[in-house]
């Protein structure tokens, strides 16, 4: 599985994938025959292969790692896999692999997602990644691990795979939710986190609604051992950035008209862009922001290319925020 050295990459860790089936209906009716109003999408998911699908569509060089169980869902996962056109090394396990149901509902303007568990891994799993990813690590290259851990997987499982691929070279970046398995991955110092208004309330036990809130659990995220943050407040179309000292914050118009799948995606995928291109602090969430809202604007995971997001730019501003008091002024 070696490869050979050619570019700095950026490798996805995929430990709960999810087979993601989209329906677009009318004013669903529960209890009564309901019929679809566009083609129903078929999508290989889970948060970090999103964010290789995303990285691909923007030209930045990726590897994805998954872990699929060996049922049914778990073969017709690695069958889509095979039509993606970038590398790809797939690991299988026994257990369930994971699957979801997303109905947009375009008369009541809203969705709801149906979600199926799968089953939690075992210590020869996680071996298995740990071996693959010795192999494909250079020095230089990133590693995200993005999802929400499987079953009863340990919550520090992020954490000591951290350990690992810091040790091998690697930059890490981790989007694990507001629970367990955040708080432990921070033990081991990730270089890049991302996570939602909604995920640090439950990471703080503590209200986050408006942007200076944010702000805060930013900077507690940096007191704890995190490099650059990333929190957005996808409701209110914001996102701030803190990589260092500065504080960088986009807002962008509410444009979505498809579904929620795969914004958050997007939005990790377009910083990381960035910062792979070390690209200006405001270029890189512009991008982020772009990324995001491209998708938004679709049904399924769809990600933009560089041209498919260029029309989204132009309705984003991105400032440096020098003072909280910028930020209170926003509160209004």
């Amino acid at each position: 599985m070696s490869e050979t050295r050619t570019e700095p990459k950026i490798i996805t860790v995929t430990l709960n994938p999810s087979l993601d089936r989209t329906l677009v209906t009318h004013f669903l009716a529960l209890g009564y025959h309901n019929w679809t109003r566009e083609t129903t999408r078929l999508d290989i998911a889970g948060r970090a292969i999103s964010v290789s699908r995303a990285l691909y569509a923007l030209g930045v060089p990726t590897h994805a790692a998954v872990l699929i169980g060996h049922d049914a869902i778990g073969q017709a996962y690695q069958a889509l896999l095979a039509e993606e056109q970038f590398p790809i090394s797939i690991l299988r396990r026994e257990g369930l692999t994971r699957s979801t149901i997303i109905i947009k509902d375009t008369g009541h303007q809203n969705e709801t997602h149906i979600f199926e568990d799968s089953s939690g891994l075992n210590p020869p799993d996680l071996q298995a990644v740990s071996d693959l990813l010795q192999e494909l690590i250079h020095p230089g290259d990133t590693v995200v691990f993005a999802g929400s851990l499987p079953g009863d997987t340990p919550a520090d499982t992020y954490a000591g795979l951290t350990d690992m691929a810091q040790s091998a070279g690697a930059q890490v970046a981790i989007n694990a939710g507001g629970g367990d398995s955040l708080k432990e991955s921070l033990k081991a110092g990730p270089d890049f986190v991302y996570l939602t208004q909604l995920q640090a309330e439950g990471l703080f036990n503590f209200p986050v609604r408006v942007p200076e809130d944010v702000l805060h659990c930013a900077q507690l995220l940096r007191e704890k051992g995190a490099g650059t943050v990333l929190i957005t407040m996808l409701q209110s179309q914001r996102a701030i950035l803190v990589p260092d000292e500065s504080v960088w914050m986009a807002e962008w118009p509410d444009v979505a008209v498809g579904t929620h799948s795969g914004m958050e995606e997007a939005m990790i995928a377009g910083c990381l862009a960035g910062l792979y291109r070390q690209q200006p602090l405001d270029e890189t969430l512009k991008l982020s922001a772009a990324a995001a809202a491209y998708t938004g604007l679709q049904v399924g995971h769809e990600f933009g290319t560089a041209k498919d997001i260029s029309e989204q730019a132009n309705g984003i501003a991105v400032m440096q925020v020098r003072d909280v008091s910028e930020l209170h002024a926003l509160n209004v």
